[in-house]
């Protein structure tokens, strides 16, 4: 079962066996505050040893740097996500608000897996429905090839620039917003 804390956002695994009827409260791992689960009284389980797995609500953020579009701070969260332009009739998990008709409204989909160690690994591929060029850092990304993406590395999707900043670099979506913006604008790569 997955809760978040109401206090910090932070999301957690929490084993439904762990939980009784009479103690159905857990402290956040990461702040510490209560956190009281409600139990259907026909699944209430036995009562087992706790166990919690701290999971960050964001681990990267795709950050909008364009010298025609408006910035934008968008979320990643570990799993697949897919990257497009914003669509209401064709919805996906990262949705970037933008004029840019070259950028398709399902356009990547980023993976973001947590390795043995527990570092967090991106990786990127253009999506089946994608119909222009993706470039990553100026170089065309291929179709049907899948790249690790690195903090900092700017993306193209159509016309619109876009940066990936790590939580394990930048720390906060605002810190990594700001150091995007206080870099230059990547030339556009005309297709």
């Amino acid at each position: 079962m997955i809760v978040v804390c109401p206090s910090c956002q932070a999301r957690l695994r929490v084993n439904e066996k762990a939980l009784s009827p009479q103690n159905p409260v857990i402290s956040c791992v990461r702040c510490q505050s209560p956190i009281r689960i409600e139990l259907p009284a026909a699944e209430r389980p036995a009562f087992e040893e706790a166990t919690l797995i701290f999971e960050p609500a964001e681990v990267g953020w795709v950050i909008v740097h364009d010298e025609y579009t408006e910035s934008q701070t968008l979320p990643l969260k570990p799993g697949l996500q897919i990257v497009g332009r914003f669509s209401e009739s064709k919805p996906c998990e990262v949705m970037i608000q933008s004029q840019d008709r070259y950028m398709s409204r399902r356009h990547l989909v980023i993976e973001v897996v947590k390795s043995k160690e527990g570092v967090y690994k991106y990786w990127v591929s253009e999506h089946p429905d994608c119909t222009n060029p993706t470039f990553i850092d100026t170089y065309p990304l291929k179709r049907g090839t899948t790249v690790e993406l690195v903090d900092g590395v700017i993306m193209q999707l159509g016309k619109t620039k876009v940066a990936l900043k790590t939580a394990a670099a930048a720390g906060t979506a605002h810190k990594a917003a700001e150091t995007v913006a206080n870099t230059d604008f990547a030339k556009t790569v005309l297709f």
